[in-house]
């Protein structure tokens, strides 16, 4: 094996989401949820004393009706072990469901409860699910401390539970949090464990993810032909494992590389794929990245035409996401647009509208980049 395929980078876990309102369409539900949770797993087995979810509040410990642990003991074992499963998963579905929509703070309550719930039933592989999506959310939010300690609770699962599978995506995961840290080092060693583990096991779907991983970091360390021959055949694997998402994300470092280097033709093909892939799974967000390539490409060659084209698309997606941050970054692109064609008064405008948005979001950040595309724009003291 050749030096560049010793180690690994590493794909980002999660995408960027606004906190929206309170979720008054779900109170229904979720009042029944959290009672089911009291009547079949107690409030020990929880571990929470009070549920909060938007506008929901319950207070567990008050709900006198519920019977405890001991008094379930005499249920037949079977709808016992039923019931608290079908608890345990409505949680996670809930969790996920809210991490998705950007609702951190109930998809923390949510998740938390599914992993205690799994915990309680000695259900390793529910944890490990619950987990991996804790791990993507603390992993957002920028809280690296946390997503790590959570990382470090699915390797442990993973090992106990001998699952191969399981430990390619944790030691992944950790990678990923030292890579977002800024520790490409110990990132390296992580995803060199984890190619490590795919080798050892020929896991197709763990080869392909810990190549493209390896090829952030080398991408990260300025080895730009390194990161090509990582990314080219990582995507062959993933390809070969049907793993299609992994496949689109692959491409699209791909053509981030190849545009680089001046390789238009070929970034052009490598995110025309990634975005056919990824619309084939109605996933927006690889879209998104796929078509901010293709925009940057013919910006930069002038081809109103196809810039038009995909930047409707962006929009279009956009607006189907509901994600103000998304929103802001087409805002951002539309008033580089009228920026480049001269139309300077439509350039501020789009770019005071990603500011409000900034602002909102609290993204100091690419509140004062906003701001000096606005002063540098002529007419603007």
């Amino acid at each position: 094996m050749g030096c560049w395929q010793k180690s690994l980078g590493s794909e980002r876990l999660g995408s960027e989401h606004l906190e929206w309102e309170a979720l008054g369409k779900v109170a229904e539900p979720l009042t029944a949820l959290v009672l089911a949770a009291i009547s079949t797993l107690g409030m020990s087995a929880l571990g929470i004393g009070a549920l909060s979810i938007g506008a929901l509040s319950i207070d567990i410990e008050a709900a006198q009706a519920a019977p405890s642990l001991t008094e379930q003991l005499h249920r037949p074992p079977q709808d016992d072990i039923r019931a608290q499963r079908n608890v345990a998963d409505q949680f996670l579905l809930l969790g996920t469901e809210q991490l998705s929509l950007g609702n951190h703070s109930d998809a923390t309550t949510a998740l938390q409860s599914a992993a205690s719930a799994y915990h309680y039933l000695g259900d390793l592989q529910g944890m490990g699910e619950a987990y991996e999506q804790l791990v993507k959310l603390y992993s957002g939010l920028g809280q690296y401390r946390d997503a790590e300690r959570v990382v470090r609770q699915q390797l442990a699962i993973a090992r106990s539970n001998n699952n191969f599978s399981d430990q390619i995506l944790a030691v992944n995961n950790l990678g990923t949090i030292r890579l977002q840290t800024g520790d490409l080092d110990s990132a390296w060693s992580a995803f060199s464990e984890g190619l490590s583990i795919a080798q050892s096991v020929e896991s197709d779907r763990g080869i392909g993810l810990s190549l493209s991983n390896l090829g952030l970091i080398a991408t990260a360390r300025g080895q730009a032909n390194d990161a090509r021959k990582y990314y080219e055949v990582a995507a062959n694997y993933r390809a070969r494992a049907r793993d299609y998402a992994g496949q689109a994300n692959t491409d699209s470092n791909l053509g981030d590389v190849y545009r680089s280097a001046g390789r238009t033709s070929e970034a052009i093909g490598a995110y025309r794929l990634s975005l056919s892939l990824a619309r084939d799974l109605s996933d927006a967000y690889i879209q998104l990245r796929a078509l901010d390539g293709l925009i940057a490409i013919y910006r930069q060659r002038n081809e109103p035409q196809e810039l038009t084209r995909y930047l409707g698309d962006r929009i279009t997606l956009t607006l189907s996401t509901g994600d103000d941050w998304q929103r802001l970054v087409t805002l951002r692109t539309i008033g580089e647009i009228y920026q480049d064609n001269g139309d300077f008064a439509a350039a501020r405008d789009a770019f005071q509208r990603a500011l409000s948005l900034a602002q909102t979001l609290e993204r100091k950040t690419v509140q004062a980049e906003l701001t000096n595309l606005i002063l540098a724009l002529p007419g603007v003291q």
